[in-house]
């Protein structure tokens, strides 16, 4: 499979999983069966995403890293994301008064309490996804036709756009850095790991 048909078989299937819940509201199926079907859709979804992108091989600037490598990075990126989340938000909040709670975070957490067994969308398989979605293929493939700071901005921007948050600049925050992760560590799989991490965490402090 070439390169640009494989990255359109993956986009493909983050796009038909965002359909799935649509489908199954359109079908009036809801409560605990929709939550089964959507986190076993996910689990599929991200299986084959990560078999493509072993199949795609390295792109322009991956290289193979060692356990070591991946694991500084991955502790690197979620202390920066940490940081950089509540630093972005307290700022948000200070200029545009917006809450210092994400709608979103919210959201998800009150599903995850209803459903436990969601939390594998949530805190493996979304943060997976996003990273091979808005990092590998919309990041990593427009450095070439523009340069490597509006690459990163426009993916950062559709990655916030994405979450319907009203935290949309810490989103975007968010989205930057993760791209830098990942060109720095020059894995995928480091600026999702950085990105899982930080999601556990901030859902765990969010219960408190």
């Amino acid at each position: 499979m070439n390169f640009p048909k494989n990255q359109f078989f993956t986009l493909l299937t983050y796009i038909l999983l965002l359909l799935l819940g649509s489908v199954l509201n359109m079908l009036s199926i809801t409560g605990s069966i929709y939550f089964v079907i959507i986190t076993l859709g996910a689990l599929i979804a991200t299986g084959l995403m990560m078999y493509l992108v072993k199949l795609n091989g390295p792109n322009d600037f991956e290289e193979k890293t060692d356990l070591n490598h991946n694991l500084q990075w991955i502790i690197l990126g979620t202390i920066g994301a940490i940081a950089l989340q509540y630093g972005v938000g307290f700022i948000d909040q200070l200029i545009f008064h917006t809450s210092t709670h994400s709608q979103n975070t919210m959201q998800l957490l009150l599903m995850v309490k209803a459903y436990p067994y969601y939390f594998l969308y949530v805190l493996i398989c979304a943060p997976i996804m996003e990273e091979i979605v808005f990092r590998r293929i919309f990041f990593a493939n427009m450095i070439k036709p523009t340069n490597i700071y509006i690459a990163a901005i426009i993916s950062a921007l559709l990655f916030a756009f994405m979450h319907q948050d009203t935290r949309f600049i810490v989103y975007v925050a968010m989205g930057l850095w993760f791209s830098f992760v990942y060109y720095k560590s020059k894995n995928i799989y480091a600026s999702a790991g950085s990105h899982i991490l930080m999601n556990a965490i901030v859902l765990t402090l969010s219960m408190r």
